[in-house]
């Protein structure tokens, strides 16, 4: 203590503490309140994760505990629910699986032998959980309440898709013997419609070949059918798969002619219409010559290049119809005018849309009252015509009184007939009769119609 005083006392009356001691003792308590602080923080934080975990613990073992008290297990399947309790959102994730005899997987997407069992897993998450938390989990095999197998019969597992990829709902699945006798036999009861995973189950078939369909109003399947058909063999004691792609429709409706607005443009009463898709090509042909058409067609994401006339694509032995697809025409004319790509348009399931269909447009004169028809025709020389190998005829009916008749027809080169009756328009029409108002030209008995336009730089 005398040594302390007469340090002190050392000192004058009016000395203080420098600023560096400030700055020293400031840090010094900044160093301890941070790690005091980080302290109650990492305790509080994994009090909460436990007590999370706790009740993540509970949610896991109640959704098991409801999977194992359905009456019917085919109804157990996967999904997700939220729960909040004590101001924290939890995630509940049920798995749902088959089991089969052959130790694989047996959902409705795949076979190899008959259902045992139905595995289900379920994961609980919470909001906030550390990300060295694991998830809680929880597992159980659910028993049919029935005997569904048979050693001596067969199932088959029907799998329903939208064009997105979910689980059709709703549909209904039947299954019939095939055409020719096969030792299969008629259902006795119908199966289930399929469920939210688009998933439904044909239990004890007798072995044979069967036609399975897939129905529902308003639905289309990916090849434009209402009812999409499927063929099923099934054997003793094992499983057969049969997958849909089966949506409800979109509308389509393809506007013709609409690059030439000037007068009326008269279409033939049987015009064809392809829908191009990344599936595969789709002619639907026209029920009248109206300029708006609508059609019903699978909702492909990607959507269609919509074009006038049929779309056959070439192989190397059939030169197929290419000529009524714009990019077809890569060769520039003189103008450096070229065939474009025409944009597809896509409708949402259920959705409706509008779509421009371009098409060659000239004028008949001196034919009022007279039923005319158009066939496709050999691309004469230097049009650069990509060419229609196959047999393409459209008829427009009997003409309007008119001295000059306005016509619509898909691209390429056409010979164009009339008579005085729909079963006689065998004569040619003079070439002075006709006049192309669109990019095109005419040749002794022959008018190429041509897609190409010169694309702005």
């Amino acid at each position: 203590m005398r040594t302390l005083l007469s340090r002190l006392n050392r000192h004058p009356a009016d000395a203080g503490i420098t600023l560096i001691e400030v700055l020293v003792a400031m840090m010094i308590f900044a160093i301890i309140a941070v790690g005091v602080g980080y302290g109650l923080v990492t305790a509080l934080y994994l009090g909460h994760d436990a007590r999370s975990r706790e009740v993540a613990v509970n949610l896991a073992a109640q959704e098991v505990d409801l999977a194992r008290t359905s009456s019917n297990v085919f109804t157990v399947l996967t999904r997700d629910t939220t729960v909040v309790q004590n101001g924290t959102t939890f995630l509940v994730h049920r798995a749902t699986d088959w089991e089969t005899t052959s130790g694989a997987d047996g959902n409705c997407g795949s076979g190899g032998g008959q259902l045992r069992y139905r595995r289900v897993n379920v994961t609980v998450t919470w909001d906030g959980m550390r990300a060295t938390t694991p998830a809680v989990r929880a597992d159980s095999a659910l028993a049919p309440g029935s005997r569904i197998n048979d050693p001596d019969l067969g199932t088959i597992l029907v799998s329903v898709l939208t064009a997105s990829g979910g689980g059709a709902a709703g549909v209904t699945i039947s299954a019939v013997p095939g055409s020719v006798p096969n030792g299969a036999a008629a259902l006795t009861e119908a199966p289930a419609a399929t469920d939210s995973e688009g998933c439904t189950y044909v239990l004890k078939v007798k072995p044979g070949t069967y036609e399975v369909s897939a129905s529902r109003p308003n639905y289309i399947d990916k090849d434009q059918s209402a009812t999409s058909t499927a063929t099923a063999g099934v054997v003793a004691g094992g499983a057969t798969s049969v997958s849909f792609v089966y949506d409800l429709a979109g509308s389509i409706t393809a506007d013709y002619a609409t690059n030439y607005t000037s007068g009326s443009t008269l279409l033939p009463t049987n015009l064809s219409t392809t829908f191009r898709s990344t599936y595969q090509d789709y002619a639907a042909v026209n029920s009248t010559n109206a300029a708006s058409q609508t059609f019903q067609l699978h909702p492909f994401s990607a959507g269609y290049e919509v074009l006038a006339g049929t779309y056959i694509a070439a192989t190397p032995t059939t030169p197929g119809c290419i000529s009524v697809d714009p990019t077809a025409w890569d060769t520039p004319a003189a103008d450096g005018a070229i065939g474009t790509r025409v944009d597809p348009v896509a409708t949402l399931p259920g959705d409706s849309a509008n779509v421009d269909v371009s098409m060659g447009v000239l004028s008949v004169t001196g034919l009022g009252g007279q039923y005319l028809r158009a066939v496709s025709a050999t691309a004469p020389v230097g049009t650069d015509d990509p060419g229609c190998g196959a047999a393409m005829s459209f008829d427009f009916g009997q003409l309007p009184p008119d001295a000059t008749t306005q016509i619509g027809l898909p691209y390429g080169s056409w010979s164009l007939y009339f008579g005085i009756s729909s079963a006689l328009p065998v004569l040619p029409v003079p070439d002075l009769s006709l006049a192309v108002l669109t990019r095109g030209e005419t040749s002794p008995g022959v008018v190429t119609l041509d897609p190409r336009m010169v694309v702005a730089p």
